[in-house]
């Protein structure tokens, strides 16, 4: 991490009353807790954050500092903030409709942890071995000065963020200093069991049943598991692309699994492919194809039906498993 901008972040806040604060579309775990647990922080120095976010998922409305969060459909995109910190995202695209608000502000920082971020804000506190955007945040604020016991809002969010995206702490992004820091957050008094359950185990009747579909289409090929949910199947079962979260890492975990794919609509023309990988390092793949990631964990949007999109995602896949 680029230490030196922990003292350049207040140094540049300092005069500043209203800070703009994004993550990026089709928000997860991580992303809502690193940009709340930021907003929260921020709003201890007598700041007032403003947080841009395409909506924040039902299964997450548990974390604290949504009072400062405004839909992208809302946000006037002539806006022009004096700081704009933009937190999870890998490029500007991942901004959406925010990126419009980025581009006039003054002054922009970008806080991630993916491997495929080349830094497009104008200060760029990129970690690619952090589990997670929140893992950052934290390293951050503890150079603040924070202290999890003082703040246990902070804490549950953060904790929750590394929660998300680490699996339980499961996915190989796990670090010795992952789990120091959410030893920290356990002393500072979050409470675990709660946590794990709304972000890991707590999932609806339509997602039940939208897991069920994806079970139904799921194919297997040269060490590929793989399945496609179209915009009709989501909407029979009562979902959106929110409730997709659990099924590419479940058929990952499939005995027969190297790496996993899922595909789905998102438009008349155009399908999202998440790609999950337990050695082969997919992430290469997917830059190819325009998308980003980490090693084993990368999506990208591509043009066509999720059927095509997903034939042509694993056949590059399973050539590379060849070849590899």
């Amino acid at each position: 991490m680029n230490d030196i901008y922990k003292n350049e972040i207040l140094n540049d806040i300092k005069d500043i009353e209203d800070i703009y604060i994004a993550g990026h579309v089709n928000p997860d775990g991580d992303a809502v807790a690193s940009v709340f647990s930021l907003a929260l922080y921020f709003e201890t120095l007598g700041k007032r954050p403003h947080v841009l976010l395409e909506c924040v998922p039902k299964r997450f409305d548990f974390m604290y500092g949504g009072e400062f969060f405004i839909a992208l459909d809302e946000i006037d995109v002539k806006t022009a903030p004096d700081v704009f910190f933009a937190v999870d995202c890998g490029d500007r695209q991942r901004l959406g409709k925010a990126a419009e608000v980025f581009d006039n502000a003054k002054l922009t920082y970008c806080i991630d942890h993916h491997r495929t971020n080349v830094g497009f804000a104008d200060k760029n506190v990129i970690n690619a071995d952090a589990s997670s955007a929140s893992e950052i945040v934290f390293e951050l604020l503890k150079g603040f000065g924070y202290e999890p016991e003082k703040n246990i809002k902070i804490a549950t969010d953060i904790y929750s963020g590394i929660v998300f995206d680490t699996g339980g702490f499961r996915h190989n992004c796990t670090g010795r200093r992952t789990h120091e820091i959410a030893g920290m957050l356990v002393e500072g008094g979050v409470d675990t069991s709660f946590i794990q359950s709304k972000v890991l185990f707590e999932h609806t009747l339509p997602q039940a049943r939208l897991f069920g579909k994806a079970l139904a289409n799921m194919q297997h090929k040269d060490g590929v598991t793989y399945t496609t949910l179209t915009l009709d199947e989501m909407s029979e079962c009562g979902c959106t692309s929110q409730d997709l979260d659990g099924i590419v890492d479940f058929i990952l975990n499939l005995d027969v699994s190297e790496c996993a794919v899922l595909v789905t609509q998102r438009s008349e023309n155009s399908a999202k492919a998440s790609v999950r990988s337990k050695k082969f390092p997919i992430a290469d793949i997917v830059v190819s194809l325009g998308g980003g990631g980490h090693a084993l964990a990368a999506g990208v949007t591509l043009d066509g039906s999720a059927a095509e999109v997903c034939d042509r995602i694993v056949s590059l896949i399973t050539d590379g498993l060849k070849n590899g």
